[in-house]
């Protein structure tokens, strides 16, 4: 194992308590170097700017938890190989299925004792050490600054190396990336394929698959790549990386009536209103008969308490749809006068 002194390890937990606990036990441990965050947005930023080589992470916390948090470091190729450690006060099955889908390396339970602790951290972190985990990281690494100094074949071959020992998204991402700047283009296709096969929430690369669709002159399969790679954005909260795929998107077809509805549940969410509107507008005129468009608009005009342009919105809805639950709910709210107060 790597002489401790010499890892970093990050720690994050809304709860000072728990927070503070957790480090001074790594600490007992004989980690000194160990970094604290109050949240998962805070968190993220310290990953960007520190030489973190572990996450032990809340799942619970406001804004950001830890599972997000978990997606967003694995949606990183430089940092996809990172342990990270989420502790649950309690987890359902569904959520640990959850949480293995999205890479976790381990998860504790709380409440725990502190020889459970102690053996979760140093169980995690003799497996980074382990011989083969070892090869393959340093075959990883090669083949990365091999890759950045554009020596493609070299690459590969360590990148192949890689994956004699065990399949791995990221390093089928790579492969992908230098075939597409080979120009081998359905090569390139599937590797992305396989890499979104092992790791479905893997946006980068549906993006670069789009990329190499493109060139093919496949634009329909590009464009459903690049709807998958926002919607994945979306779902972490990766709200700048959305937007410029959605961007892109439009580039193929203007026409898309999803790719308003995207871009107008991200401005909304953002608060930027206006631009929410605008871009529901131009769904609408795509397709006037779309009951979820007319109700996602009529919430805009709820949040900016133009009351009058959301009865309308709503009416459409259920005009265009009778069973609409939540637009009669809705449009009832305001009628009876809910909405005004």
């Amino acid at each position: 194992m790597a002489q401790k002194s010499l890892i970093n390890i990050l720690v994050v937990d809304s709860d000072p308590g728990f927070r503070q606990a957790e480090t001074a036990i790594l600490q007992e441990m004989g980690y000194s170097e160990v970094l604290q965050a109050g949240n998962g947005t805070q968190a993220w930023s310290m990953f960007k700017n520190f030489d973190v080589d572990f996450v032990i992470s809340a799942w619970n916390m406001p804004e950001m938890n830890g599972l997000l948090l978990l997606k967003v470091i694995r949606a990183d190729v430089a940092s996809s190989t990172i342990p990270v450690v989420l502790v649950v006060d309690d987890v359902t099955k569904s959520e640990v299925i959850e949480a293995g889908e999205a890479g976790v390396t381990d998860m504790i339970i709380r409440p725990f004792t502190r020889e459970t602790f102690k053996r979760k951290v140093e169980q995690t972190l003799r497996v980074e050490d382990d011989p083969q985990s070892v090869e393959v990281k340093e075959s990883f690494k090669r083949g990365l600054e091999l890759m950045n100094q554009g020596q493609y074949e070299d690459a590969l071959n360590e990148f192949k190396r890689v994956l004699s020992i065990y399949e791995n998204a990221e390093v089928y991402y790579n492969l992908g990336y230098i075939k597409t700047a080979q120009g081998r283009y359905e090569e390139a296709v599937l590797a992305f394929r396989r890499a979104t096969q092992i790791n479905n929430a893997f946006a980068k690369a549906y993006q670069k698959m789009a990329e190499a669709y493109v060139k093919m002159g496949r634009q329909d399969e590009a464009q459903r790549c690049l709807e998958r790679a926002a919607e994945i954005y979306m779902e972490k909260h990766m709200d700048e990386s959305a937007e410029v795929v959605l961007m892109d998107a439009m580039k193929l077809n203007p026409s898309t009536i999803n790719i308003y509805n995207s871009l107008g549940i991200l401005y909304r969410r953002q608060g930027k209103y206006q631009d929410a509107i605008r871009q529901y507008q131009k769904a609408l005129r795509v397709n006037p008969y779309d009951e979820n468009i007319h109700y996602n608009l009529a919430r805009v005009f709820m949040a900016v308490k133009n009351f009058d342009e959301a009865c309308k919105a709503l009416k459409k809805a259920v005009e265009i749809s009778p069973d609409f639950t939540e637009a009669r709910d809705m449009l009832k709210s305001i009628e009876l006068g809910d909405g005004l107060r």
